[in-house]
């Protein structure tokens, strides 16, 4: 178990809060570091404080706590970034032909999706659980994709779509679509790389507004959008 890993656990347990919740956050701490198998039982219920026989009567078992966390880590992701998707989808639809109303849009929802994203710390298990279910898919993988990377996929999809009067469908719009995802995530998934190239230590606000900007701007580029300043990040 990392160090980082066990100060988060011990932090937890000082919460109060009830025993369910505490065996979700510490099985999406360790399920985050370790992966599914590694993870044993007693090792999760003795980490949240907890009897053995609490996680199969919260959750039926390590598998139940497992789903239970990818479902809170889509939950969580939803109420990041589902208000950028619902936005975007009522601009788009308003926006036309008008190029200027199109780049708005797309700048608005850039800025949400990825602004979100990396205000989500070190401390922050969901975004660690992600990281490796992507590179170690489980049976779980189905809903993380249903509930975060498809309608995220749909999103982007929908603004290349209505910025090149491509099909959605179309081969060049999806891997347009992706190239675009593939710009914010790259700076949430290569975190530790990207902190290190730039000589940060962390994500701050300041930081955060520029990194944005940069990829904003890159992004209305690649749609042949005019770029804008008006939205604030």
């Amino acid at each position: 178990m990392g160090e980082l890993t066990q100060e988060l656990i011990e932090s937890l347990c000082e919460d109060p809060s009830s025993s369910r919740e505490r065996l979700l956050h510490v099985g999406g701490i360790l399920f985050s570091d370790s992966g599914l198998d590694a993870v044993s039982t007693r090792e999760l219920s003795k980490a949240a404080g907890v009897n053995l026989s609490a996680i199969g009567y919260y959750f039926g078992g390590k598998e139940g706590l497992y789903r239970a966390t990818i479902e809170h880590t889509v939950t969580s992701v939803q109420t990041l970034v589902g208000g950028a998707e619902e936005s975007l989808r009522d601009s788009l639809a308003g926006a036309g032909d008008d190029r200027e109303a199109l780049a708005h849009a797309a700048a608005a929802f850039v800025r949400a999706v990825l602004g979100g994203l990396l205000g989500m710390g070190p401390q922050n298990w969901t975004r660690h659980l992600i990281m490796r279910e992507i590179d170690h898919p489980t049976a779980a993988f189905d809903t993380l994709y249903e509930g975060i990377f498809k309608p995220l996929n749909q999103s982007f999809g929908s603004l290349v779509a209505a910025t090149s009067r491509r099909s959605p469908g179309d081969a060049e719009t999806i891997i347009l679509t992706n190239a675009l995802i593939g710009e914010c995530l790259i700076f949430h998934r290569n975190r530790p790389v990207i902190l290190r190239n730039l000589g940060w230590d962390e994500y701050t606000p300041e930081r955060i507004a520029m990194v944005v900007g940069v990829v904003v701007d890159g992004i209305l580029d690649a749609l042949d959008l005019p770029r804008t300043t008006a939205v604030a990040s």
